[in-house]
């Protein structure tokens, strides 16, 4: 099995790593610690990438390609722990695409793929989606929402939100203005993770429009697509906190020898790099089956977050002993991925409830 990209996918990585590492070096991802946006390089990102567009079709006015080119963004984007809302616009562009009526794709996408409006999704935990912290009153038309969403990543710099809410005949996504009468958002400014925020929301009465038909009919593959993307964003980290361990150990010497000499450093590097192989091979893995919309996605994308999970939390505490000291300060950018890393393991349901969901898809 060939797992490696086309030529032309390869040149399309080239050039969004160039462009971040001159654009959004974590020197400016720094610069920009609780805010995290950066909305001129999202809008070039938008403009002249494509990044939300890319897996959306020609006929809604996006790009015509698939997800495995919005994997390799989200993974380059995550690397580099860039100060845009990639993961969370295209996780609001797939549940348009796959969950809206043919009208609202047509009115809603356009939009977002052109970086004029920010729109995220609610969504933390695999039970979310069946909205049972918010309740959904009204009619087509006429709805509102009341209550406390899931904790809404970059939910402070959206304009739009989209929100899993009950109603009496069952679970739906609804979209939300943020300015609208009703809705509160904030907190952002205590997340652990400062280079992706989190928002509390809070809606009373907040008008909405539902989404579709609802979720009666499933998710429409939506919640095995968010952590096969999350997987790859954890991977591409985990080899980015790899290297920069390495990178260090190459430099820094000790009794006249660079420590990566010493078989402690050696050993630890090497079983890490054999980790961070298994987990981008699990993550390319699922998105290849999400880009051919294959039904064993499902259990593809449970080992693949689990696997990138865990593997991007060992690098990212791994990176921090290899530099020491220095490793455990504020001025040190290692930690930065620590705090994405444990972030990014509690997202969508960390590494045991991953094992025991895909447990119960397989029958053991």
């Amino acid at each position: 099995m060939d797992f490696d990209y086309a030529p032309e996918q390869q040149e399309f990585r080239a050039s969004l790593r160039k462009l971040v590492a001159d654009r959004a070096p974590l020197p400016a991802v720094r610069a920009r610690l609780g805010e995290a946006h950066d909305a001129e390089l999202w809008r070039r990102l938008c403009a002249e990438l494509a990044v939300p567009a890319l897996a959306v079709p020609e006929q809604y006015g996006g790009a015509g390609y698939t997800l495995e080119e919005t994997a390799i963004a989200i993974a380059e984007l995550g690397r580099g722990l860039t100060p845009v809302p990639a993961f969370e616009v295209v996780l609001a562009v797939e549940a348009i695409r796959r969950l809206g009526t043919e009208e609202q794709r047509h009115e809603l996408l356009p939009p977002l793929m052109a970086g004029d409006r920010v729109a995220v999704l609610a969504l933390a935990g695999p039970d979310d989606l069946a909205g049972a912290r918010t309740t959904a009153s009204g009619g087509p038309g006429a709805w509102t929402l009341t209550g406390t969403p899931p904790p809404v990543l970059r939910g402070h710099v959206a304009d739009q939100l989209l929100v899993p809410a009950v109603a009496t005949d069952g679970p739906a996504l609804y979209l939300v203005d943020r300015a609208a009468p009703g809705v509160s958002v904030g907190g952002h400014a205590r997340s652990f993770d400062l280079t992706r925020p989190v928002s509390a929301v809070e809606l009373a009465s907040a008008p909405a429009v539902r989404l579709g038909a609802g979720l009666a009919g499933g998710d429409g593959g939506l919640l095995d697509v968010a952590r096969t993307l999350l997987a790859a964003e954890m991977a591409a980290a985990a080899q980015a906190c790899l290297e920069m361990a390495v990178g260090y150990a190459k430099d820094r010497v000790q009794f006249n020898r660079a420590i990566g000499s010493f078989q402690a450093i050696k050993h630890g590097c090497a079983e890490l790099a054999v980790e961070t192989d298994a987990a981008q091979t699990a993550a390319d893995w699922a998105v290849m089956l999400a880009a051919a919309g294959d039904p064993g996605l499902g259990p593809a994308a449970l080992i693949a977050k689990a696997q990138a999970a865990d593997t991007f939390t060992a690098c990212a505490g791994w990176n921090i002993q290899v530099h020491g000291g220095i490793g455990f300060t504020w001025e040190h950018d290692a930690h930065l991925y620590l705090r994405r890393a444990k972030s990014d393991q509690a997202l969508l349901g960390d590494s045991t409830l991953s094992r025991a969901l895909l447990a119960d898809q397989v029958g053991i």
